[in-house]
């Protein structure tokens, strides 16, 4: 009887020894030993949040959520989430509590981001506070703003895209034969053409390398061009013996005027027919040496024409003169 008291207050005594760890070891998980200091922060959503939510700074935990109360300002509801940190934990009065989860399946954390002021936070002060965020409910918010998209847009654009695509079809099919009919009439035709074209190409080449291309013509066009060019270089020595005789005849006019000046009086009226017969074939040697320079340039741009392109020998337009065109410029 004895031993079997021994048993029970043994077993007793192991139970109550493992029951006040367990509450010791629960207490250490939810960080509620020791003395606290409490702060308290404002959530208008605390989805998430409960009572011993962990909270963290800058990742380490320093305490936990102690309660959550509702609070009721002109038909808006708010949250003031209060929470117990260590004793003597120095949070500088810029931080700012972020609930936040810090992975996919991770439960929700109040996180304070220390500040960098140098004056700490009284204990019982508010913490300004950024409300959670529901991945899941944004993530469902994205998922029907796909769906209407799909539904409102996407979908008809599709059936308008394949409603022309089966107009296009049902319209190559009904035109496939007369368009098929059409090129076969034009192959057939150009099969029958080819042969004429070609034979007429093939003659008009014989007749200008035979007619116009001939030895006789080349040499007879090469004579012609040297001529222009022993014409031009005439044309060219002329116009200056021309220039030469004109600043001759000005020179003459110029001694002529000052024997007049130097001569009595009665010559004047012989001097003066003289000086007016000389200045008029002045006047005339000028336009006589202008054309001439023209005449020049025309046969020597006749030249360069004809040796360019021989064929207006037989028929082409000559081509503008720029010199006549500018005004003899």
């Amino acid at each position: 009887m004895k031993d079997s008291r021994i048993n029970y207050v043994v077993v007793g005594g192991f139970v109550s020894v493992m029951i006040v760890v367990f509450v010791f070891i629960i207490s250490i998980l939810a960080g509620s030993t020791g003395s606290t200091d409490k702060y308290y922060t404002v959530y208008n959503n605390v989805g998430g949040l409960k009572y011993g939510t962990q909270v963290l700074y800058e990742g380490y935990q320093i305490g936990q959520v102690d309660s959550i109360e509702p609070m009721f300002d002109d038909d808006r509801v708010q949250f003031r989430i209060n929470i117990e940190v260590q004793e003597g934990w120095v949070i500088p009065d810029d931080s700012v509590a972020r609930a936040t989860v810090s992975g996919l399946l991770s439960a929700m954390t109040i996180d304070i981001a220390g500040g960098s002021s140098a004056e700490p936070l009284a204990s019982g002060s508010l913490i300004p506070g950024v409300a959670p965020s529901n991945f899941f409910a944004a993530l469902s918010e994205i998922g029907a703003e796909f769906g209407d998209l799909s539904q409102n847009s996407i979908k008809p654009l599709i059936e308008n895209l394949n409603s022309y695509v089966t107009q296009i079809g049902d319209a190559a099919v009904d035109n496939a034969g007369p368009m098929l009919a059409n090129l076969k009439t034009i192959s057939e035709d150009l099969n029958r053409q080819v042969p004429e074209i070609s034979a007429s190409f093939t003659r008009t080449a014989k007749l200008i390398e035979s007619d116009v291309l001939s030895e006789q013509n080349r040499g007879n066009l090469g004579s012609i061009l040297t001529n222009f060019e022993t014409a031009s270089s005439d044309m060219a020595g002329l116009a200056r013996e021309l220039n030469e005789t004109r600043v001759l005849i000005h020179e003459s006019v110029e001694q002529i005027n000052t024997v007049v000046s130097d001569n009595a009086t009665g010559v004047g009226d012989a001097v003066q027919d003289l000086r007016y017969t000389l200045a008029t074939i002045s006047r005339t040697i000028d336009d006589i040496t202008g054309n001439l320079e023209a005449t020049s340039r025309n046969f020597a741009e006749f030249s360069r024409s004809i040796r360019q392109n021989p064929g207006l020998l037989l028929g082409g337009s000559p081509q503008q003169d720029e010199a006549l065109a500018n005004g003899g410029r």
